[in-house]
């Protein structure tokens, strides 16, 4: 007789496999799927999407206000934001560690002095938001990765929308501000900018209650989770080793590592340092960074409509963006000497750097999982594998950045 997952039929028989086989070291398999009777719509790839947007609304808050942030925090700041984000109930925690990781770094910008303390707890900020986006990012993209692949895509462009929206609220809070008086603007704009944040974080976890954790499809997928840890001990949740699963992914994940190496390494420890053509441009780096936020939404969003590039290309592609590096490393360095003098070259470098990052990094989160055989289980160690790889291309990408910035003695 056929057992449906997530049924008291099926939990039972997990638990009979456990004592049959005598618990520790027991080889027996078993295969999880979700029910093809349940489908994925349109409502639940709107809350993947949201997970994804949540996940990097405070990071790219940060990168929209990083000018200021880099002026009082001082000490490499731009270059070193990123390293937290190489750390590894998981949403609702991560939802709160997002929402008190942004605001308390507007606080400490506003209370705090050029001094190495104020320095110190800018970072500790940035570990706590470091730490909720791997908490909450990995546990989204582990349980897209038992759904569709667009389900996965819909996070990664949820990613990139979530640097759509800072820009227009800086500008928006930058003419409210002016016209009513307010003073200083800087530490009034970043505190009601980051409490935003924080608010659409903390939004998130009704969300993730009311919504996403009660769709049909998403319910049998945490069955199937809440059935592993039941049985990890006693039942193989694979049918292969998990060190040769992860050979077959290995692939995509080197490509995702160093697709975000590249990216890390130039942004934003470089590009917070270019200067504009006209020294009245005062908000140029807030103007770059949302050029790059734009630009990626639509490279992670264009792997959906264009043909996919797999295996080699993909690697050969991912590649030639290290002349990257040189390139803006010459921006920062050359500010006077064409074509670096110029904004467009400027902007146009960025927007290449970001389209083409988006398109790999996206090509590359999807193909993961999809390298592995059918089975669910085996798609679930590739999904938390590739968040893996792409949390620490960022750790390399900053440590790099950081040692140019000091070698260059770039401030």
């Amino acid at each position: 007789m056929e057992t449906t997952v997530g049924s008291s039929d099926y939990n039972t028989d997990i638990m009979k496999l456990a004592i049959k086989d005598g618990g520790l070291g027991a080889s027996t398999e078993r295969i999880d799927s979700p029910s093809t009777a349940q489908q994925v719509n349109w409502l639940l790839l709107i809350q993947m999407g949201a997970f994804g947007f949540v996940g990097l609304l405070p990071h790219n808050l940060i990168l929209t206000e990083l000018k200021f942030l880099n002026e009082t925090f001082q000490h490499h700041y731009a270059a070193a934001l990123s390293f937290p984000y190489s750390l590894t109930p998981r949403i609702i925690l991560g939802c709160l560690l997002l929402a008190a990781g942004t605001l308390l770094t507007a606080v400490v910008a506003i209370t705090a002095d050029n001094s190495i303390t104020a320095f110190s707890f800018a970072l500790i900020c940035m570990l706590v938001i470091g730490l909720g986006f791997a908490v909450f990012v990995t546990t989204a993209l582990g349980v897209a990765a038992l759904c569709p692949p667009c389900c996965t895509l819909s996070i990664m462009v949820g990613e990139g929308i979530a640097g759509m929206l800072p820009w227009p609220l800086y500008e928006l809070l930058n003419f409210t501000l002016e016209s009513s008086g307010v003073s200083p603007i800087p530490e009034w704009r970043c505190l009601i900018l980051f409490t935003i944040g924080s608010v659409l974080a903390l939004a998130m976890i009704p969300i993730y209650a009311l919504g996403t954790a009660r769709h049909p499809y998403i319910v049998q997928v945490l069955t199937i989770e809440q059935n592993r840890r039941v049985s990890s001990l006693s039942v193989r949740q694979t049918r292969r080793p998990v060190l040769a699963i992860l050979k077959d992914v290995a692939p995509m994940g080197v490509c995702v590592w160093l697709a975000m190496t590249v990216t890390f390494v130039v942004f934003p420890a470089q590009s917070v340092l270019w200067r504009p053509q006209s020294p009245s441009n005062t908000n140029f780096v807030a103007q770059i960074t949302f050029n790059y936020q734009v630009v990626e939404t639509i490279g992670r969003a264009a792997p959906s409509f264009l043909p996919a590039l797999k295996g080699w290309g993909l690697f050969l592609f991912i590649c030639c963006r290290v002349c990257f590096i040189p390139l803006f490393i010459c921006t920062a360095l050359y500010p006077d000497t064409s074509p670096f003098f110029w904004n467009w070259f400027k902007h146009s470098e960025m927007a290449l750097m970001a389209l083409s990052g988006g398109m790999a990094i996206t090509w590359s989160m999807v193909a993961g999982p999809q390298r592995v055989a059918s089975d669910e289980a085996e798609k679930e160690v590739a999904g938390y594998f590739m968040p893996f790889a792409l949390l620490h291309g960022t750790l390399w990408g900053s440590v790099i950045a950081l040692l140019l910035n000091i070698t260059l003695d770039q401030q």
